[in-house]
């Protein structure tokens, strides 16, 4: 319920109220029916047609009082709705990714919440939240909230979610700034020119995080710090927090992936018939021609591990293990894929797996050791927590120190 403030008029009706705040020295105008939030008659004097009132209550009250003459009154409710700053947290002012922070609800969980129906456990479940996630406040309650977070709308429990002052601060610390690709094959170059190399394609709407706008190019990163060129004509800059996904939305995305599986393994079965009867030719190539979507053909230790061995190969047995509790942990949450293969090939994530270097490795076999590590992230353990992101240590970046790189 958005605030009000009712005009009752005990023995005199006017046909306009107007009430002038005092708040430090500077003066607010309201009209009857404007909202008024808790930090706007925070001030002691308030001025209604004229009439010098004083403010009999307090900015923490749910309701203030003020007598108007000796026969009018003016009440203002308030009810500390999505137009209302918490008391103390006067820093909630502005906005992130598009979102008022005095609107700003971030998910409190270690992989995801659901998103229900209406404001009860019992209710139809019609998405998920995943960790990090933000929304929008539309309707908050004493035991659940109604939230927009992306094309998702619908009730979370509050037990589940941030408000306030420790919203923001996560929101800070989570928030990116992405390109977002305006065309159906966007090349990330390996250098600012047209003639360099091609880490991965981006298909229109993929997303991959900004480092700097040059004008004509903008330097992009991959989640493994690899560092890439896109045209800034082809690509929209913005804030980008994680957002909530429908029910229809995750249930596509699975029957996706599984058809993609099937006709990949279908194709590599094709691919090895074909080879047995012409095994004596040659194709002059020197590497494995394996694309992307042949890795869907391998099991998930192999698909892991040849991951692990493109980012960390050269690195401790606990570094390799960290890599790979990293798209372990990605799994969990939901929000970069539901499924391995989903993880390792989400668009703007591993440079490694866009520019087929992780299916060449699949084809040609990883190394044991990259192997065993796979196994490890797959049977829970980890060296870095719930880290879902890494980089190089020179990086500069804060977290947990593992070989040569940076966990957090």
């Amino acid at each position: 319920m958005k605030n009000r403030m009712h005009a009752c008029m005990a023995a005199v009706t006017w046909v306009t109220v107007t009430a002038t705040v005092m708040l430090g020295g500077m003066q607010s105008v309201f009209a009857a029916g404007k909202t008024i939030t808790k930090s706007d008659v925070a001030a002691a004097k308030i001025t209604v047609n004229d009439t010098v009132a004083e403010n009999s209550g307090s900015d923490k009250d749910s309701s203030i009082n003020i007598k108007v003459g000796p026969v009018s009154t003016i009440d203002i409710k308030l009810d500390g709705s999505e137009d209302s700053v918490p008391e103390g947290n006067t820093d909630l002012r502005g906005e992130i990714a598009g979102i008022s922070y005095g609107k700003l609800a971030m998910a409190n969980v270690e992989e995801a919440v659901n998103v229900r129906a209406s404001s009860s456990e019992d209710s139809e479940i019609v998405g998920k939240l995943y960790k990090e996630c933000a929304g929008e406040i539309l309707e908050k309650g004493s035991g659940w909230t109604k939230i927009r977070s992306g094309k998702l709308t619908g009730w979370v429990k509050n037990d589940y979610l941030l408000f306030g002052a420790d919203a923001r601060k996560l929101a800070d610390s989570v928030v990116e700034k992405v390109a977002i690709s305006k065309t159906s094959c966007l090349r990330v170059r390996k250098e600012a020119s047209q003639d360099a190399g091609v880490y991965d394609l981006l298909a229109e709407g993929d997303e991959i995080e900004v480092v700097e706008d040059l004008g004509d190019w903008v330097s992009v990163e991959f989640s493994d710090g690899t560092v890439g060129y896109v045209s800034a004509e082809y690509v929209d800059i913005s804030d980008e927090i994680g957002k909530g996904e429908t029910i229809e939305s995750i249930r596509a995305k699975e029957e996706a992936e599984k058809k993609a599986k099937e006709a990949a393994t279908a194709g590599s079965s094709k691919a090895a018939k074909s080879s047995d009867k012409t095994s004596g030719s040659s194709s002059g190539s020197s590497e494995p021609s394996a694309s992307p979507a042949s890795a869907a053909s391998y099991d998930d230790l192999t698909l892991l591990a040849s991951l692990i061995q493109s980012e960390a190969g050269n690195e401790c047995f606990e570094g390799q293990v960290s890599v790979g509790a990293v798209v372990m942990n990605r799994l969990r949450t939901g929000r970069y894929g539901n499924s391995l293969y989903s993880v390792i090939y989400a668009k703007g994530q591993f440079s490694p797996a866009g520019s087929g270097k992780v299916a060449q490795i699949c084809a040609q076999g990883p190394k044991s050791s990259c192997v065993a590590a796979a196994q490890a992230a797959l049977g829970g353990a980890s060296y870095v927590g719930g880290a879902t992101k890494f980089r190089p240590v020179s990086s500069g970046y804060e977290g947990v120190v593992v070989g040569n790189h940076v966990f957090w």
